[in-house]
This record gives structure tokens, C-alpha cells and sequence, in this order.
């Protein structure tokens, strides 16, 4: 790889609460991005919560520790503590405080002692940590970009039932909007929220999307046909992801009820506020089997043993435009067919280009007819659906593509 000598004194601080390294469960895009900006010889710091969010647990620093830094491949690591919690409570709210006002002293105690950053990278659903960070760039006239994972606070209306007109809906909103009109530019990961963020006054908008590492994520053939050589494996489905509200897996439970007869297994990896519920809701079902969460490295190894991947997300208007879900690219990569609840763009995609079976969410009658057909489906087709997941893959969610698309974003600043 040529290292671009012109970005040598360009200095970036990515700020997520919720970035992970590949050994812990959850998302990696941004330890990616990171690892990929440090070697154009880019200064690269990140600030995340120690506060694993598909754990629960604490997972790096020790007792009463505060503050820990660590090297990773070039990359200056900031790990900080924050208010832990379980369930999604007035507890997760004094959670996301907590890691502003950490990230504030450390921020601060940075700023006295080294060089301040060039450009600024701040993302979402942490918006009250994208805000306090917009207002530090604009105060040192740093160049800002907000990243739009989710889209808050409207989420919070949709899924959680939020009243819109509260005081805190409403400063939320407020901060939003602040951050689309005076972000030097917006990065959204889901196409359809392009039109949103710009309807609420985002000037220069630019799609990257999630996407897998087609380095980690190769495309395999398909397992051994469960129907022949005499296998006695059922057909396997992996669903590896959040245990949450908005995932909807109790659809997912109700249609293995339908299907507790088929030789069809559905393996849910991962944790969350709903796990238990679930477990509890599953109990007596054979077809259903609950997994911990694995960490990112792992993930292919897990899902190449899997003739078809699931993904789940529950009824929700803003779900239809604005998601962007990693496991769908990984599925893609790896060659998989997609079984999806996800209305609107993703499943469009899905259908489109011929990469699996769709349904409405929260329609476990209909889902459990897709899982079906897909079980009876010739392995020649899901061998096809494979091979144009890969394409689209290759063609459009590289992350190899993502990750030089953003760095011609940052060097569009200089």
C-alpha cells in the first residue's frame, strides 16, 4: 500500500462510545478506519467506552481506573469509563453522560499537554457526545465531520414511544439539527437517510456505508447439503446480532413455533436487553439455539457454517431508510443467502439483485413460509444468491472502498 507523504500532519480524533476492537463483540468499522488511516501515516486517536454494549460488561479497564491509553497498530486508543447499566433505563442515559463528561476532562487535559487535532469524527446514536464535540471543533476551528449511524432522536419516538414534544426530545432534536447545518460534512451509512439529513440542514452530504473486510470475509461454497450423503445436520440459519427491541426476535421465536417440526435450526448469536425474555419465550423449542456474543475476528468462521444468515429488525417507519446493518454485507461477502425483516431499501436490495427471501416485519407467518422456501430452495439457487451477494459486495461495500472514499472526504479539507 503507497503511503500518501501529504497527510503526514494531518491529525484525527474519531469519537464513538460504542467503537470496538476486533477482539470484543460488536461493530469494527471504525478500529478499521482507524488502522487504515494510520497507515496513510495519518495521527489517528480514538475515544470509546470501555463499557462493552453487546456485554454489558467492563472488558479493559481495572477497579477505579478512569482513563486508559493504549497502541494498537499506529492507532492512540482511549479507553473511558462510563455509568454501567443493563436495560435501556433512565440508567442508559446517565451511561451516555458519563462518557461526555470523561471525555471532556480528557479532552481537556490532551489539549493542554499535545497539538489539537486537524479534523474531528464524531458519530451517532452518541449525540449528546457529537454536540459537546461539534462545539470543541468550532471553538479551535477544527474541521468536523458528524457520522449518522442512527438517527436520533427520531428512534427514540418510533421504537421507544418517546413523546416528541418532551423537553429532552426536544433538545435532542435541537442538537441534531445543529450538527447536520454546521458539520463541515455529514456521513450517513444508510442511503435513504440522505434525503432526512438534508431536509434538516445538512449541506454536504456523503454516503459510505457499512461494509465488510473482503480480506476477513472471503466467499466459501456452501456447507455439505443437509438433505444428502445421508447428514443428519438440519438447515442451519444464523442470526448473530443485538438481542434489543428493535431486532424483533420474538417474531423470530414465533416462527420457529411454526417451524418446530422442519429440520431447520435457528442459531441467535449475540446478547442484549431481551435475551432473557427470549430464552424464556423459546423454552421447550428444539429449533431454537441461543449463543454469547463472539468477537468480530470470529465472525466468519461462525457464519460460513450457515446455509442462510437472518437479518431482523422490528416494524419501525425509519428502519424502511435508515439502516445500514453490518451482518447483511458480511452475509454478501461470505456468499450467503439472505432471509430479512427489514423493510424498505434493504429488503428491496435483497429482492433486487436476487440475493435471498424478504418479509414484512413482524409477520411470523410469512417469515416462517421464507425460511421454508428458502430450505426447499435447489442448492443451485442459494448458490446463486451467494454469487450475487458477493458481487454487489465487491462492487459497492468493499470496505476497502469505503475506507479510500473517506479518506478522499478528509483530504478534501486540506
Amino acid at each position: 500500500m503507497t503511503k500518501n507523504k501529504n497527510l503526514k500532519k494531518i491529525k484525527i480524533w474519531i469519537i464513538n462510545q460504542f467503537a470496538n476492537t476486533p477482539d470484543m463483540p460488536g461493530g469494527s468499522r471504525h478500529y478499521e478506519l482507524a488502522e487504515y488511516f494510520a497507515k496513510q501515516n495519518l495521527e489517528v486517536e480514538v475515544f470509546s467506552s470501555d463499557f462493552n454494549l453487546s456485554t454489558r460488561n467492563y472488558s479493559k479497564l481495572r477497579n477505579f481506573q478512569y482513563f486508559k491509553t493504549e497502541e494498537i497498530k499506529k492507532i492512540k486508543w482511549n479507553w473511558l469509563r462510563v455509568y454501567p447499566y443493563k436495560k435501556n433505563n433512565w440508567k442508559r442515559y446517565v451511561n451516555l453522560v458519563s462518557f461526555c463528561v470523561n471525555l471532556l476532562i480528557w479532552n481537556l487535559l490532551k489539549a493542554l499537554k499535545n497539538p489539537l487535532p486537524n479534523i474531528v469524527i464524531a458519530s451517532s446514536p452518541q449525540l449528546i457526545a457529537a454536540y459537546q464535540s461539534l462545539i470543541f471543533a468550532k471553538l479551535f476551528r477544527i474541521k468536523f465531520i458528524f457520522e449518522v449511524r442512527d438517527i436520533w432522536p427520531q428512534i427514540l419516538v418510533e421504537l421507544g414511544g418517546s413523546n416528541p414534544k418532551s423537553l429532552l426530545l426536544r433538545i435532542l432534536k435541537l442538537m441534531e439539527v445543529e450538527l447536520y447545518k454546521y458539520s463541515d460534512a455529514v456521513v450517513v451509512l444508510a442511503k435513504g437517510a440522505k434525503n432526512y439529513v438534508e431536509s434538516n440542514g445538512a449541506k454536504k452530504v456523503v454516503w459510505l456505508p457499512n461494509g465488510p473486510n473482503l480480506k476477513d470475509f472471503h466467499f466459501s461454497s456452501l456447507p455439505v447439503e443437509p438433505k444428502t450423503f445421508n447428514s443428519k445436520r438440519p438447515f442451519r440459519i444464523i442470526y448473530a446480532g443485538a438481542h434489543g427491541l428493535a431486532n424483533d426476535l420474538n417474531n423470530v421465536i414465533e416462527a420457529a413455533v411454526i417451524l418446530r417440526d422442519a429440520p431447520i435450526e435457528i442459531i441467535l448469536i449475540g446478547d442484549g436487553p431481551e435475551k432473557n425474555k427470549l430464552v424464556y419465550k423459546a423454552k421447550g423449542l428444539k429449533n431454537v439455539i441461543f449463543k454469547s456474543p463472539i468477537s468480530k475476528s470470529k465472525i466468519p468462521i461462525i457464519m460460513k457454517g450457515s446455509d442462510a444468515i437472518l437479518i431482523s429488525l422490528k416494524d419501525v417507519q425509519l428502519f424502511k431508510y435508515g439502516i445500514s446493518p453490518n451482518k447483511l454485507y458480511d452475509a454478501y461477502a461470505l456468499g450467503r443467502p439472505v432471509i430479512s425483516t427489514v423493510g424498505g431499501f434493504v429488503n428491496q436490495e435483497i429482492e433486487n439483485n436476487y440475493i435471498g427471501f424478504t418479509a414484512e416485519p413482524g409477520k411470523p407467518e410469512r417469515l416462517a413460509k421464507i425460511i421454508e422456501r428458502m430450505y426447499k430452495l435447489p442448492r443451485v439457487e442459494r448458490e446463486k444468491m451467494g454469487i450475487m451477494g458477493r458481487q454487489l459486495a465487491e462492487n459497492i461495500y468493499s470496505r476497502e472502498k469505503i475506507r479510500k472514499s473517506f479518506l478522499n472526504l478528509i483530504k478534501s479539507f486540506k
